[in-house]
């Protein structure tokens, strides 16, 4: 982590009006410090310090947490190709009948691939035309672009039929020169739109798979994109309200990481729309749909970014190695998990 990152986390530390008194942060920190072994740098990226946070002893310090995610125990080789690549996770869904958004096309660099189809793009004049056919024949209004291995919102762009012409002269070059799906967008559900309606707003559940194969929910939370953008990814400008994972309602507030300034919000702050109580649509059958995933896909840790629409949840990407620090948030800590000692066990 660069100095300019850990330097900005610790002024958003010291400006921070929700901390702890520092008597206590002093204590808590040394006590840590004896029990894990090593600095617990963790005890300010998870807001341990600030005043209303969980118990401070129940989370996982940094070299736990590496140590889980890195596991090749836990993200076998073997498995991890469906996941790293869109189009192989799109296709592997379509052939299990897994609801997902319906790829429309792709592109190989300058090889476009539509219905049964090859046409090689040479500039932008013909990639305008290229996506207007098939804007044209599909009766869409508007598609997404996603890099093919792209992650946390990057490379991701909506192209719009009316702002097509100067999306891709601004994109036109990058899309020429990589690899991306089309994709028919998702229409959500009206009732996550009230939230925020202008990026798809994504659960994330993490599972892990226990020693004699069974599945289980660890941590479960809601992602929502700010300030006008089509992404809701926490790195990207967006931020995370955790789930009660037995009533599937929202926790009363949402946070931004640390490296976007950790502002806390009880409310959107685009739309006003208060996060306590809200009832996540269909919650119960986006959690079986992770653990039919991870059946189709069985690596021991994956993180399942969850769509809601009218008609049900529909799979967005799966993650291995996912960062398992807002989902431990949204638990109340890993350490008191049930599968706390196997996941180490296994790392």
């Amino acid at each position: 982590m660069s100095l300019k990152a850990n330097l900005f986390r610790i002024n958003v530390f010291l400006k921070d009006g929700n901390k702890k008194s520092l008597f206590i942060i002093i204590r808590e920190v040394l006590e840590l410090w004896i029990i894990k072994k090593n600095f617990p740098i963790h005890y300010f990226g998870r807001f341990l310090y600030r005043k209303d946070a969980a118990n401070y002893k129940d989370f996982l310090d940094m070299k736990e947490y590496a140590s889980i995610i890195l596991s090749k125990e836990n993200n076998q080789e073997e498995f991890v190709p469906f996941l790293n690549n869109k189009l192989v996770f799109s296709n592997f869904c379509e052939k299990h009948h897994l609801p997902t958004p319906k790829v429309i096309s792709y592109n190989l660099k300058n090889q476009f691939f539509y219905n049964g189809e090859i046409h090689r793009i040479h500039n932008k004049i013909e990639l305008i035309e290229y996506f207007l056919m098939i804007l044209k024949t599909t009766q869409q209004e508007a598609f997404f672009v996603k890099s093919l291995i792209g992650y946390g919102g990057r490379g991701v762009h909506l192209l719009k039929l009316g702002k097509l012409k100067q999306q891709v002269e601004e994109i036109g070059d990058l899309l020429l020169s990589g690899s991306f799906i089309h994709q028919e967008c998702i229409i959500q559900h009206p009732q996550v739109n009230e939230i925020y309606p202008n990026s798809v707003n994504t659960l994330r559940i993490e599972t892990y798979i226990d020693n004699v194969g069974d599945t289980h929910i660890l941590g479960t939370f809601m992602r929502f994109g700010t300030g006008g953008k089509v992404v809701d990814n926490v790195g990207s400008g967006g931020f995370f309200v955790p789930i009660n994972a037995e009533t599937g309602e929202l926790i009363e507030k949402g946070t931004h990481g640390m490296i976007l300034g950790g502002g806390e919000h009880y409310k959107h702050p685009d739309t006003g729309f208060v996060f306590k109580g809200f009832k996540v649509p269909f919650f119960e059958e986006s959690k079986e749909l992770c653990k039919q995933l991870s059946i189709y896909i069985p690596l021991k840790l994956a993180g399942w970014d969850i769509a809601l629409t009218p008609e049900g949840p529909v799979i967005v990407e799966g993650n291995n190695t996912p960062g398992i620090t807002a989902g431990e948030v949204a638990y109340g800590g890993y350490v008191k998990h049930p599968l706390y000692k196997q996941m180490i066990a296994n790392a």
